[in-house]
């Protein structure tokens, strides 16, 4: 019975933690908030989060490369797995200080520290490498 207030506040307190996810799309919000026009004109929309490996960062790193003509890095290994952050596409609304309506979308990397990386939009490496 002695316990029971220590088990309570344990509860309490992991109950309030937010999940890896949540952190995730709170990084990319803080980070977006930084960055648009005014940040109370932000409006946040859908987020599709997904793992990201040693091995993306390579492959985006190899595109990157390729569109820039500098130097490939390594190739990935099957040892590329381990999971290095969130991979987050995010869709949102900024308004201008003239009154203009944007909408937008971008891709970043959550590191597991909260640091948040902009990546160039797949949909854009992909029509730069096929030029």
């Amino acid at each position: 019975m002695k316990y029971l207030p220590l088990l309570i506040a344990i509860l309490l307190f992991t109950g309030c933690k937010k999940s890896p996810d949540k952190q995730a799309e709170s990084a990319v919000q803080d980070f977006l908030r930084n960055r648009v026009s005014t940040a109370r004109n932000y409006a946040p929309g859908k987020f599709r989060l997904e793992p990201y490996t040693r091995r993306d960062s390579l492959l985006y790193l190899s595109q990157m490369a390729r569109i820039n003509s500098l130097p490939a890095p390594p190739e990935p290994t099957p040892a590329d797995t381990a999971r290095i952050g969130t991979l987050v596409h995010h869709d949102y609304r900024d308004q201008t200080p003239d009154g203009i309506l944007i909408r937008d979308s971008g891709e970043y990397v959550v590191r597991p520290n909260g640091e948040v990386r902009l990546l160039i939009a797949e949909s854009v490496r992909r029509r730069r490498l096929a030029q």
